[in-house]
């Protein structure tokens, strides 16, 4: 959907609650109402910097799915990602991969105001198939940050094609078992504040 369809749409409405008829039953005249907004699909990926570990983790593409309000500048949507695997080096010398799953909890929030977009979405960041110098390393099955990360990201509203970006904590790793207690080596290794994310949201045509 275009801006133009959108702004359209809007003055049509508008016309049509204003446009005069031959017999006036009322001598009330009552503004048009205008309710809820506008769906919208957006594409979304791009890539995060783990801080502790200088390493990229690379992000989408996954969809949100945003109603945007017309009358107050409310965004209300449903985030999916895909699974992350990202490859990282610890202590300066030792490889390692793993699987990183970025869990939506509740909503993404936000506001437009004057051309600029804030939003805010939570996240627990869940670990698995984790391998250092290729050997497995067993974190069991629900390794995962204590709570969701806090994200909020901002840019300008540009309907077609948002860039985004946001920095942001990372929480303490729990759950992280398997046949030794890890949850203190990784929550060392990577939770902690400064971690960047730059996100590029782009419209996806909408199927009637």
């Amino acid at each position: 959907m275009r801006i133009a369809v959108v702004l359209a749409a809007v003055a049509a409405l508008l016309g049509a609650a204003l446009t005069p008829t031959w017999v006036v039953r009322h001598a009330e005249v009552r503004a048009p109402v205008l309710t809820a907004g506008i769906e919208l699909v957006y594409r979304v990926e791009g890539v995060s910097r783990i801080h502790k570990l200088q390493s990229d983790l690379a992000i989408g593409p996954g969809i949100l799915r945003a109603e945007i309000d017309l009358v107050d500048g409310t965004i209300t949507g449903e985030l999916e990602l895909p699974p992350s695997y990202g490859y990282f080096i610890v202590f300066g010398f030792v490889p390692n991969t793993a699987r990183t799953d970025l869990i939506p909890v509740g909503k993404v929030t936000g506001t437009i105001r004057d051309g600029h977009v804030k939003a805010n979405a939570k996240l627990l960041i869940n670990l698995s198939e984790v391998a250092v110098n290729e050997q497995p390393l067993d974190v069991g099955q629900a390794c995962r940050t204590v709570e969701p990360a806090s994200i909020d990201l901002e840019g300008p509203f540009l309907l077609e094609k948002m860039p985004m970006r946001g920095v942001y904590t990372i929480p303490p790793f729990g759950g992280c078992q398997g046949r030794e207690g890890l949850d203190p080596l990784l929550t060392g290794l990577i939770s902690g504040p400064g971690n960047t994310i730059d996100l590029t949201l782009t419209l996806l045509p909408t199927i009637p």
